[in-house]
């Protein structure tokens, strides 16, 4: 008499979603190593020296812009900022108008911010850019500056009807140009002197 065996049941295999929880659960407080994007946490590398030199000199002027004129508050990684359950990016620095202030909380921006800029590093993928853009422009940033070290130059992207389209892309003879900080205008030269 043979015996009767069952083939085993064995369940597809699913990758676990993480939500902004998860994160804050997992990663230590106050790290700027890594980002929560589309459900996985990602490490981030450590920003260059290059890097952090046109972090300082961006920040510098436009927080010097935004206090002259009371716009709101500029911030600058690292800081959480949650854009939905799944998606908690660091921007190298982010502008919240004084409207939106209720968004900033105690460990955390929750919510898109008005204005946010990236500065390329050698870690960053054409993919994780782009899906970073679709993020912000999808969750309502209202304007995005990359500024890419390697071609030094400034592309700034303006949210209109709900999609960020390039509004120019800046070279160090030319000046970017905010929409959102209306009046700011920025000698591109200026961050690669």
């Amino acid at each position: 008499m043979q015996a009767d065996f069952a083939k085993p049941t064995i369940p597809k295999s699913r990758k676990k979603i993480l939500t902004y929880d998860d994160y804050a659960a997992l990663t230590p407080a106050g790290s700027s190593s890594y980002e929560l994007l589309n459900g996985k946490i990602i490490e981030m590398p450590s920003p260059t020296p290059a890097h952090q030199r046109v972090a300082r000199q961006l920040f510098k002027k436009m927080d010097a812009f935004v206090e002259l004129n009371q716009l709101g508050e500029l911030f600058f990684a690292p800081l959480d900022t949650v854009f939905d359950q799944t998606n908690t990016f660091q921007p190298d620095i982010l502008f919240i108008s004084k409207s939106r202030s209720a968004i900033i909380e105690a460990k955390k921006i929750d919510g898109a911010p008005d204005l946010v800029v990236e500065i390329l590093s050698d870690g960053n993928t054409a993919k994780e850019m782009s899906y970073k853009k679709y993020i912000y422009e999808s969750s309502g940033v209202l304007e995005y500056w990359i500024v890419n070290l390697l071609k030094q130059t400034v592309t700034v992207y303006n949210n209109i009807e709900g999609e960020l389209l390039p509004s120019g892309i800046f070279p160090p003879s030319e000046k970017a140009i905010s929409q959102i900080l209306s009046g700011f205008e920025l000698p591109v030269s200026d961050l690669f002197g």
